[in-house]
């Protein structure tokens, strides 16, 4: 995919050069761009069509609890946010303290900085704001890119199923539709997905360690933004001690 856009992004510099020199190149130039652009283009993330029944959901909470960190946590990582325009690549930490509280710090190009605090599904404050929103469009998701899911809200119609190789299941709140999947087995893979009412907010995959069983990389796509939110983990830091401090606005 970052291929394919530097190839646009390269026709942009050089196109019109090559479309002075023959209308072949003028050919090749549009015809490279469109390409360039459908590679850019978010591709829809297809869950398998396996048939989910009602399920408890306190059956549901164990699993979500099974992949909950015991205890605080930092996630040391490199980020890159993709466009059809372009890329872009920083640092960031995230802090989490169980059962629901977060930190995202980050850091881009040309000194630009920002910082967030999550708890469970909301966006408590951002800074600065409208530009922290632009890499975390969906809460659940941003969860969800550490593979870590949100518990179903209480009273919500849960629907589930079991195997031996994989978990899945899904819930609705208010117009808004989560479904997760998990493999059990070798290569371990989380994927999540959001729909408001018809329209596919976002989906997530998530790559483990098959030895560890802690992420490595997540991949979050958001198909109406045409974006993608690239998370590399660098480290994860298990004995982090968080004060309050953390969680205060600067």
């Amino acid at each position: 995919m970052g291929a394919a856009c530097e190839v646009i992004m390269t026709f942009e510099r050089y196109g019109v050069a090559l479309a002075r020199s023959s209308r072949t190149a003028r050919m090749v130039c549009v015809f490279a761009a469109l390409a360039a652009v459908a590679a850019c283009r978010p591709q829809p993330l297809v869950l398998s069509p396996d048939a989910m029944q009602p399920i408890d959901m306190n059956t549901v909470r164990e699993w979500v609890a099974d992949l909950a960190p015991p205890s605080a946590t930092q996630y040391d990582l490199r980020w890159t946010f993709q466009t059809q325009q372009g890329a872009v690549r920083g640092q960031a930490a995230l802090r989490i303290e169980p059962p629901d509280s977060l930190r995202f710090d980050y850091r881009g190009p040309f000194g630009r900085s920002g910082a967030a605090f999550l708890v469970d599904k909301d966006l408590m404050w951002a800074v600065p704001e409208g530009e922290v929103e632009t890499l975390i469009q969906a809460v659940p998701l941003f969860w969800a890119a550490l593979g870590l899911p949100r518990d179903p809200p209480e009273g919500t119609n849960v629907f589930g199923m079991e195997r031996e190789e994989k978990r899945r299941w899904r819930y609705a709140v208010r117009g808004d539709t989560l479904e997760y999947s998990v493999a059990r087995i070798a290569p371990f893979k989380f994927l999540a997905a959001m729909r408001h009412f018809d329209q596919m907010v976002g989906h997530v995959e998530v790559d483990f360690d098959e030895q560890t069983y802690l992420p490595t990389k997540a991949t979050l796509t958001f198909p109406e933004s045409a974006s993608v939110f690239i998370l590399d983990v660098a480290r994860i830091d298990t004995t982090v001690t968080l004060s309050e401090d953390v969680w205060k606005r600067p």
